[in-house]
């Protein structure tokens, strides 16, 4: 009989083998192997990632467009601080769904939240007189680019129980196989921005925020600054603000910033912003609101 890990290397490198199929395999061999970090994500990667974060690799930059119901998708044009957080894009649908995605001719596109879609739309009838629906359009190279950065992972994972000798022959494993790969710590949804960790032997994973949130927190802090220093603030709401502002700084000031604190702070600004109608202000700290929420 067949060795289940070496037909899975075989698989992961066999480019007629589907990545949905290779997945299945995988997800054969990790639950004969009782390793619940693997069945989590193989089974995130075949069904999709419908809550909480994506892996760092499903992460990508989409390019702002516009759409023009005479001449079709045209650029949209925002601040690069704010074009930078509206084009980072989390990648949830399951591989079966990109390997479809990525057989367009025409270009892949997705809206944003009705929120934000709200505002962006509002940003273009003050600048310019008029709206058009904003979106994000990707390639097909980046979606290829998940589901093939999927089947090295895959690949990876295969070679180091391999190394340490767990083969599955016969198409199941020992007890000793077993209690080999129980005793590692795997860690392939790496939200925190690390990369692959196989074989590690310590279990202590310290979530931390990403470089994205404190650009998204330096950038709000700056934009209601200049704000207030530039008196664009309505004097009902600026000494509110204010208080928000000092909040802020003094957590990313802070070497340990409490996230829970800007997170709260972060939606009474939105909320202070919404109420008083803060129209090109609400609209441009919006994208930084977001990402901190």
């Amino acid at each position: 009989m067949p060795a289940l890990v070496p037909e899975l290397v075989n698989a992961a490198i066999d480019a007629s083998v589907s990545p949905g199929d290779l997945l299945r395999r995988a997800l054969v061999v990790a639950r004969r192997l009782a390793v619940p970090e693997l069945v989590d994500w193989i089974s995130s990667e075949l069904n999709g990632y419908y809550s909480g974060e994506v892996p760092d690799y499903r992460r990508v930059q989409g390019q702002l467009m516009a759409e023009n119901p005479i001449h079709g998708p045209i650029p949209f044009f925002a601040p690069p601080d704010m074009a930078e957080l509206l084009s980072d894009f989390a990648v949830r649908q399951s591989v079966p769904e990109l390997m479809q995605l990525a057989q367009s001719t025409t270009g892949i596109y997705s809206h944003f939240p009705a929120n934000i879609e709200h505002t962006l739309m509002q940003m273009m009838r003050e600048a310019n007189g008029v709206t058009m629906r904003p979106a994000l359009r990707f390639s097909t190279v980046q979606v290829q680019g998940v589901i093939e950065k999927v089947r090295s992972r895959v690949l990876e994972w295969a070679l180091d129980l391999e190394a340490k000798g767990v083969l599955g022959e016969g198409m199941t494993f020992t007890q000793q196989e077993k209690q080999t790969v129980q005793q590692q710590h795997y860690h392939f949804g790496d939200v925190s921005g690390s990369q692959i960790q196989i074989g590690s032997n310590s279990s202590n994973q310290t979530q931390t925020q990403t470089g994205g949130d404190m650009a998204a927190l330096s950038a709000l802090i700056e934009l209601l600054r200049d704000a207030i220093q530039q008196g664009r603030i309505e004097a009902e709401v600026r000494d509110e603000l204010q208080a928000e502002l000092a909040t802020l700084q003094a957590q990313a000031a802070s070497p340990k910033p409490k996230w829970a604190i800007i997170k709260a702070t972060a939606g009474s600004i939105k909320a202070v912003l919404e109420n008083a109608a803060g129209g090109v202000l609400a609209a441009q700290a919006l994208p930084y609101l977001t990402a901190l929420l």
